[in-house]
């Protein structure tokens, strides 16, 4: 069986958090723990979970602080393991063997910003490495759009948009989800129905940097429907890979 890819699975499970430490001690810490200890323990206790990676913010939005310092991603097989892990996490307090802590870091100093599920819809080539860096967009339509809009929009999207960004921005590849389900996020605004994620091999400052550049200056852009334009784009995040542990196969 090949090795499993990043963004390679049905459903995606984003968890946003902020780690309340500046500490270059507390900083590797945290990360060892979360590596070896936390997310070990997420995949062994979810057997539909295929993979877990981890991204710390590179790029802030410049429009307000939107996204959390880290960012973790399961990866989903199937709806099978969504349901599994569904059922474990709503169900009531104490039912469910604790994760291990490592007082006084985790989880006193974490804070939660989202914990949401999206479904892959579409994407402009198959995984084959993972990122250096991804630049995630959660986009909105028009409160006000009709089915029939809805659909010339998402057509749109998977049709033109998406490999159009994907070939303007150099991307490896890019991806389109849709919000499956939500589990933690502020109201208002609540989580932005659409989800891209681009991937970017290198994941320097000056590369993401340049890629921002030719965005922003290209002229390339197809207009799209009537209710394009009209759309809104909740947060727009640059992260960096920390990390990636695949499940270990028997």
């Amino acid at each position: 069986m090949s090795a499993h890819l990043p963004f390679s699975s049905r459903f995606l499970y984003w968890i946003s958090l902020d780690f309340g430490s500046s500490d270059p001690a507390d900083l590797a810490r945290f990360n060892r723990f979360y590596d070896e200890v936390h997310l070990p323990e997420v995949l062994d206790r979810y057997p539909g979970f295929a993979a877990a990676h981890r991204y710390t913010l590179a790029l802030p939005d410049e429009r307000g602080d939107f996204g959390g310092g880290n960012l973790a991603a399961y990866e989903v097989e199937d709806e099978e393991g969504l349901a599994q892990y569904i059922a474990g996490t709503t169900a009531p307090g104490g039912t469910l063997p604790p994760y291990s802590n490592d007082p006084p870091l985790w989880p006193d100093l974490l804070t939660h910003r989202w914990r949401v599920v999206y479904e892959k819809v579409a994407e402009t080539a198959p995984s084959t490495q993972v990122p250096g860096a991804i630049y995630i967009i959660g986009i909105e339509p028009p409160a006000d759009i009709g089915d029939d809009e809805l659909a010339e929009f998402e057509q749109f999207y998977t049709d033109f948009h998406l490999p159009e960004a994907t070939t303007i921005g150099d991307y490896s590849r890019g991806t389109r989800y849709v919000l499956r389900r939500t589990l933690e996020y502020p109201e208002p605004p609540g989580c932005p129905r659409f989800l891209a994620v681009y991937e970017q091999a290198d994941g320097s400052d000056e590369q993401i940097s340049a890629t921002m550049r030719t965005l922003i200056a290209s002229n390339g852009w197809t207009p799209g429907p009537a209710a394009w334009p009209r759309k809104t784009t909740p947060w727009r995040l640059w992260y960096r890979n920390v990390s990636f542990i695949p499940r270990k196969r028997d």
